[in-house]
């Protein structure tokens, strides 16, 4: 089946902070509400919800004996319903209390209702039985962990002194408790994968090694303490107190390291009397940093979020998704956990099944990355500042997705060191923004195309019109003054070379004469070629830019719109920006003929079975309002800035197999260094791939963002993605 558009169950954008898979997990607790008990109210439960593990309390003070058995019963319940377990204690016979104290007693209620996963109780008290003062009760659990758990027992009152009190033993609990103990033994389907769109895998359960200490063997603390910390860069305390709650036969993992390990160190490790090394699976990412912010990261869930997840089916150790695929698409990688809920004996033997459910198998996600592309893109931007995005001008699938700096989302399962931690939190290069998707820049002569089109749409400009291309622009009675890339400018042009060889002074022009039409036409424009909103990406978040025009500068500013601001926002600069995505999503709308998708990756989701649980249409969020004649003609001006000697990028692109069209742009950001960006089309006559390259602070657009595109486009090539 198919659902367009595609939708997950709970759509997780960040879950909690960074510092999650590192805090100690409390167990959950509930709200301990105070009840007065107030003997002779009704007898059928309050549906309390509040009764996961209540908090610790006081001892209660000493209250009067109920004076009826009913009375007593009665209040016995309310306290339950409500987890106030101390007033339970103080309502039980001394000689039961001589059996247990009250800590233990509350404890022990404490912790069955947490290893059933208990959500809320109600309890129904009959009418005792005939000649007798044994109440029939009714009692109901929602649990997280299988659902509704439902069993009939009886609440025993006897007379004592003065009153009446309740002849508690542990079966009051869970009827055949006895001297058992409730246990929960899951069962946890594995992690579904992530894969690209040819099913390699992403994300998938694979291998890493846990280096661990076996306490019992340890023949040289001293000299374990300090050959570890040598070999692992793990201060010798923080290994100690790793296996120091072991017993001697435990083995203690005091480390964990990518698979596989290098060999001298496993023979220095080896040589170590009572350290272990033992392959364990664990969550793997293949492409590590290349593909982070596609994939995401896992983290424990902490002890707050428990409080909301348990009902979910979360328990403490258990990872969720984060950031990326991992977080959006967490209800179909996680699957559900089953298990049995049992009553074991001291010697752990199982005495009675209280509930069984199984574990639903989790599903794949299959993506719409191509992984060849992806590595090909993360390793042509190298150490620079900036992203890279390609997409298909056909249905807007993306199909490489990057942004440097980066971070291994593998380390978040093998451990973070302190220096990973930090340089995690480094405020200058911030690893974990997604800069093609969530930082706005100013685009420089990318944004040509659409000044383009709106010259030829409102101003009656055709292709061929010409043009004087001066060094310098300035408008009638102001001082201040545009330049040309050039400095001796470029002589007169058709509006078609005026984008082949990026003359900013042409542009200038026709921004001041769409201004002096309407000071909206551009900015209406620009947002007909998606800017200034989001895109719709459904699986990662996004910055939706800016497109100024009078009523925002007013608003934002408080200032009045001038022509110059027209003459900035012709070039893409002032006070517009996009992000590399949008520009991706603009230029495949060119590419395919006026079509504005919505961007994507998630391909489907496919079940255990192989069958596909959801699978993704295409979807148009707008089209181009320009003619087909305007949309070829700015085609054949990208075609020839690639393959005319005038253009731009022509020689980046000699001797490649493949028509390609694009566009080169240098954008001023603020420093000394503008941003870099170059986008592609190709095959030109017949796109398959439009590609983005954006580097901040990186210089011309020419020299650097366009090689990198062509070093990207070589490797498809080479990689077969064309055929």
């Amino acid at each position: 089946m198919s659902r367009s558009p595609f939708r997950s169950p709970r759509r997780r954008r960040n879950l909690g902070p960074l510092l999650a898979g590192f805090v100690a997990f409390l167990v959950v607790t509930g709200g301990l509400v105070a009840v007065a008990l107030q003997y002779g109210a009704a007898t059928r439960g309050t549906n309390s919800t509040t009764t996961g593990v209540p908090a610790t309390v006081s001892a209660s003070p000493q209250r009067e004996s109920p004076q009826t058995a009913k009375e007593a019963a009665e209040a016995f319940v309310r306290a339950w319903e409500s987890g106030d377990y101390r007033s339970m204690y103080a309502l039980i016979t001394r000689a039961a209390q001589q059996e247990i104290d009250e800590d233990s007693f509350v404890a022990r209620y404490e912790g069955i209702a947490r290893e059933i996963g208990q959500l809320s109780i109600e309890i129904t008290l009959g009418e005792p039985l005939p000649g007798t003062m044994r109440f029939p009760i009714h009692v109901v659990r929602e649990s997280a962990r299988v659902g509704r758990l439902e069993e009939d027992n009886a609440i025993p009152v006897i007379r004592e002194g003065d009153g009446y009190r309740i002849d508690w033993t542990p079966s009051l609990i869970v009827a055949d408790l006895g001297d058992g103990r409730v246990r929960w033994i899951p069962t946890v389907p594995q992690r579904g994968r992530i894969l690209d769109r040819k099913g390699r895998p992403l994300a998938e359960l694979g291998l890493v090694n846990k280096i661990g200490v076996i306490p019992g063997q340890i023949q040289d603390e001293k000299l374990l303490l300090e050959r570890l910390s040598q070999l692992l860069n793990v201060p010798p305390e923080t290994i100690r107190q790793r296996y120091a709650g072991g017993q001697p036969d435990w083995f203690m993992p005091v480390a964990t390291l990518p698979d596989p390990i290098d060999p001298q160190l496993l023979q220095q490790l080896a040589g170590i009397p009572g350290v272990v090394v033992r392959q364990w699976p664990e969550r793997v990412y293949a492409l590590g940093p290349a593909a982070a912010h596609v994939t995401g990261y896992l983290s424990e869930v902490t002890a707050e979020e428990l409080q909301t997840l348990a009902g979910e089916g979360y328990e403490p150790g258990d990872r969720i998704g984060r950031t990326g695929i991992e977080a959006w698409a967490e209800d179909w990688l996680r699957g559900r956990r089953g298990g049995r809920l049992v009553i074991v004996g001291p010697d752990g033997r199982e005495r009675r099944v209280l509930a069984e459910v199984p574990a639903q198998p989790a599903a794949d996600v299959v993506t719409t990355i191509d992984l060849d592309l992806q590595r090909a893109a993360y390793e042509a931007l190298g150490d620079r500042v900036g992203s890279v995005v390609a997409i298909d001008p056909k249905t807007g699938a993306i199909r490489a997705l990057v942004s440097r700096p980066s971070f291994d989302p593998n380390r978040f399962i093998l451990g973070l060191r302190p220096d990973e931690w930090q340089a995690l939190n480094d405020e200058q290069q911030r690893p974990l923004l997604d800069r093609a998707t969530q930082v706005g820049y100013p685009t420089g002569s990318t944004f040509k195309i659409v000044t383009m089109a709106a010259g030829m749409e409102y101003l009656g400009l055709d292709a061929e019109r010409v043009f004087d291309c001066p060094p310098t622009f300035s408008l009638p009675g102001s001082s201040v003054v545009w330049r040309d890339w050039n400095p001796q400018g470029q002589g007169r042009l058709t509006l078609h070379n005026a984008l082949v060889q990026s003359c900013n002074t042409v542009f200038f022009q026709v921004g001041a004469a769409l201004d002096e039409r309407d000071p909206n036409l551009l900015p209406q424009m620009a947002r007909a070629f998606g800017f200034g909103s989001e895109t719709g990406l459904p699986e990662l978040p996004e910055n939706p830019g800016l497109v100024p025009d009078p009523a925002w500068k007013l608003r934002e500013r408080g200032d009045y719109w001038a022509r110059g601001d027209a003459v900035n926002l012709s070039i893409g600069q002032g006070f517009f920006l996009a992000t590399p995505l949008q520009v991706a999503d603009a230029y495949a709308a060119v590419a395919n003929g006026g079509t504005l998708w919505r961007p994507y990756l998630i391909e489907r989701v496919t079940a255990i079975d192989g069958s596909d649980r959801e699978r993704t249409e295409p979807k148009a969020r707008g089209t181009l309002p320009i003619s087909a004649e305007h949309i070829a003609a700015i085609r054949s001006a990208l075609r020839d800035v690639v393959a005319r000697p005038n253009g731009t990028a022509y020689s980046v692109f000699q001797g490649f197999p493949l028509p390609v069209a694009g566009k080169t742009g240098t954008a001023e950001s603020g420093q000394d260094a503008p941003h870099a960006w170059f986008v592609a089309i190709t095959p030109a006559d017949n796109p398959q791939l439009v590609l983005v390259v954006m580097v901040e602070h990186g210089g011309e657009g020419s020299r650097v963002a366009a090689p990198i595109a062509r070093q990207i486009l070589d490797a498809a090539v080479r990689s077969g993605f064309f055929e």
